[in-house]
């Protein structure tokens, strides 16, 4: 919080200099998007913010909105979450800063298994073992508020397999679900296994061991769905909801 408390400040300080009062409800609501909202998101691609902060500085807009004061609450009849909604279905398009700050932490999270840079690949260092998040807490200004986004990432992605180093073959989804779902097999069943898709391919090709295919015969089936591509590249994680294939 006290990384967000100097622009909470900010914001009250510049509603409270406004002259609402001398605007319609157009040029307040016109005011919030363009000075207020800009300097919160702004801050929000960096950190998670607090409900009770974003509570409070919604309060705020909404009595700016409705009184032209930060302190003064008005009777309004118009449901709040009405105001939220687009231009055509009835609201005037002001966001929830609540649903919003979920937004930038999922891009966030999104951005950091994504990234190269020293600082995305020593933070997924100490918090992803083996493709999973730890569940211990560790102190991190970043990762304590995004660690909740990252089974959301997981869920709604897959993996693009290139050479298989980051892949895990029974439970990561990389051709359509995951194998452990596919043949609703539990840890135990896999204990034995190779863990990453690269311990069953051998020049660009799948060798998965006979005793495994003995087991699960379907898995032949599967892997030969899925291309090894030739070129030495990283394995990608692919968002399923977008045509490109990236969180937006």
């Amino acid at each position: 919080m006290s990384y967000q408390q100097p622009i909470v400040d900010k914001v009250k300080t510049k509603l409270a200099a406004l002259k609402a009062s001398l605007l319609s409800i157009a040029g307040r609501v016109q005011l919030i998007k363009s000075v207020i909202f800009s300097l919160v998101t702004y801050f929000m691609e960096l950190y998670s913010w607090p409900i009770s902060l974003l509570k409070t500085i919604e309060k705020w807009i909404r009595n700016f909105l409705w009184s032209g004061e930060i302190n003064k609450r008005k009777l309004v009849t118009v449901s709040w979450k009405k105001v939220y909604k687009p231009y055509k279905k009835g609201g005037l398009r002001i966001r929830s800063l609540i649903c919003l700050n979920g937004s930038f932490n999922l891009k966030l999270c999104w951005d950091i298994l994504h990234s190269q840079q020293d600082w995305a690949n020593f933070l997924k260092q100490r918090v992803i073992r083996k493709n999973k998040s730890i569940r211990h807490h560790i102190y991190s200004s970043i990762w304590t508020n995004i660690k909740s986004e990252y089974d959301t990432v997981k869920e709604n992605s897959f993996w693009l397999t290139v050479n298989g180093s980051h892949v895990q073959l029974w439970e990561d989804n990389w051709c359509g679900e995951p194998i452990l779902d596919y043949f609703n097999l539990n840890h135990n069943d896999i204990s034995n296994f190779l863990v990453f898709v690269k311990d069953y391919i051998r020049n660009s090709q799948w060798s998965i061991l006979d005793d495994i295919l003995i087991q699960y015969p379907d898995l032949r089936l599967l892997a030969n769905q899925v291309t090894i591509p030739t070129e030495d590249c990283d394995d990608m994680l692919i968002w399923r909801h977008n045509s490109n294939g990236e969180l937006s």
